[in-house]
């Protein structure tokens, strides 16, 4: 399915959401960012820092209210408290982890309970701060930023609906009554059936909330004192803690007191920040610049589909050698580092999924973003009807190359019922011996009279005028 963009669907200049300071965001996949309750008073967006913090807060409140007043998980005010917490996914505001169809589902019920026991634990230290909700995804095993971000959006949704009303009605787009707030808003149609959606403050949201990021939280937490010697004191006697022992040590210590869960709270705050357009780790920006750019996207040489698998392989390396045409000899590249850092996979994906799709449309070639076919989730299925059906997979050049050109991707392969595929590995520097030692198991294949997986590698090294000799090609 092609991402589409609320800017593409409703006809609305691009420009006007910069304008705005509003996230255009897919009507019909996820972007994988996520509201950050912490970020919500910060936000320049005067409704959401006024009215939305506000709704937020008192939502939060009358949890706060009920939970104290529970005596025993099942009575009546426990039983409210699980109908105000409701972590059912709102299919209206563009934001998740979902690649493909967006589509609302309930998270499983005991992790609602557990989350509610959590904060009714937090509420007896003392503390009754609303945000600390965000630190509920660190605290809970199960929680994840997605969770706390659903939450957040249902809390504040006449705030959206109203910051997504005006900027509509400025535009020209179409609004209509909804049963999501007193407010009219777009409606996107999707299987016969129309969804109201909103639009949110693109300062407000994030990669990762803070307190899913590990290494942020615990550097915060080394810096302060009373933090520091707490935590000390619950790895003492752990010569070399790991990772899961130090999170556990820092859970435990922030629960213990008020004081100490108050100043954890406050060390959060202070690291929490908005996406950054910039660095774009996500590859957000420049997967829209792209989409936007698709009639200027040649698509190569014509190819008969009707043919065969081979046809829609063909096409496939025609949109792969694009791709490492731009991130080699063009600026593409810079969309993939992050401040000196690769970026994740997804990113990469992305950017290649952008530019493939111009040239799936020109062959009518159909694509599929991440399916699972029983054997696991490969990044990409592309096919022509049933028989006809190629599987790419992007690997960094950072992480399991060897297994995942003879191991995974023959799993995909098998489970996807075809021989045609594609490894794609994006080298971000010394990769070289993972990517000869893949190639030799190509070659391998090919002499025993096998159909070897295509390899293509992408140099994403940042670039310079230095020379690019020594690049490794095929």
């Amino acid at each position: 399915m092609r991402p589409t963009l609320f800017s593409t669907y409703f006809d609305v200049a691009p420009e006007e959401f910069d304008r705005a300071g509003l996230l255009d965001p897919y009507v019909n996949t996820d972007t994988p960012l996520f509201i950050d309750p912490l970020l919500i008073d910060k936000s320049a967006n005067g409704v959401l820092a006024r009215k939305g913090i506000d709704q937020f807060r008192n939502h939060f409140e009358k949890l706060v209210r009920l939970l104290t007043i529970v005596e025993e998980e099942g009575d009546p005010a426990w039983t409210a408290s699980e109908r105000l917490l409701s972590l059912s996914e709102p299919a209206e505001n563009g934001l998740g982890y979902s690649k493909n169809a967006r589509a609302g589902a309930s998270r499983p019920r005991e992790i609602r309970r557990q989350l509610l026991r959590t904060i009714r634990k937090v509420i007896r230290l003392g503390s009754k701060d609303p945000e600390m909700l965000s630190l509920m995804g660190f605290l809970e095993p199960g929680v994840g930023s997605d969770t706390i971000s659903d939450f957040t959006t249902k809390a504040m949704t006449e705030a959206l609906a109203e910051i997504t009303h005006e900027f509509c009605r400025r535009v020209g787009v179409n609004l209509y009554a909804n049963p999501l707030s007193s407010t009219t808003l777009p409606v996107i149609s999707r299987k016969g059936e129309d969804k109201p959606f909103v639009l949110i403050p693109r300062d407000v949201v994030r990669d990762l909330p803070v307190t899913d990021n590990w290494q942020d939280v615990w550097e915060a937490a080394a810096h302060n004192q009373l933090l520091r010697d707490k935590v000390s004191f619950m790895l003492a006697g752990i010569v070399e803690p790991t990772i899961k022992e130090q999170k556990e040590a820092i859970k435990r210590s922030v629960t213990t007191s008020r004081e100490v869960f108050d100043e954890f709270l406050k060390v959060v705050k202070s690291s929490a920040t908005s996406y950054n357009e910039n660095d774009d780790v996500m590859g957000y920006y420049t997967f829209r610049k792209l989409l936007a750019d698709h009639p200027r996207l040649s698509t190569g040489k014509q190819y008969d589909i009707r043919k065969g698998p081979i046809e829609v392989h063909n096409v496939i390396l025609d949109a792969l050698r694009v791709f490492k045409h731009h991130v080699e000899n063009g600026n593409l590249w810079e969309a993939l580092w992050a401040g000196g850092q690769p970026k994740r996979e997804r990113a990469s994906q992305l950017l290649f999924y952008a530019i493939a799709d111009a040239y799936c449309r020109a062959h009518n070639v159909d694509i599929s973003g991440e399916p699972n076919m029983g054997g696991g989730p490969v990044d990409f299925k592309f096919s022509d009807g049933y028989h006809s059906r190629v599987v790419v997979e992007l690997k960094k050049s950072t992480g399991q190359v060897e297994h995942g050109y003879d191991k995974q991707l023959e799993r995909y392969k098998k489970a996807s019922e075809t021989d045609f595929a594609v490894f794609v590995v994006i080298d971000y520097g010394h990769g070289a011996h993972k990517i000869r030692r893949i190639q030799r198991l190509r070659d391998q294949y090919r002499s025993e009279g096998k159909r070897a997986s295509e390899i293509v590698v992408v140099d994403a090294r940042r670039k310079s005028s230095a020379s690019k000799e020594g690049r490794l090609r095929l």
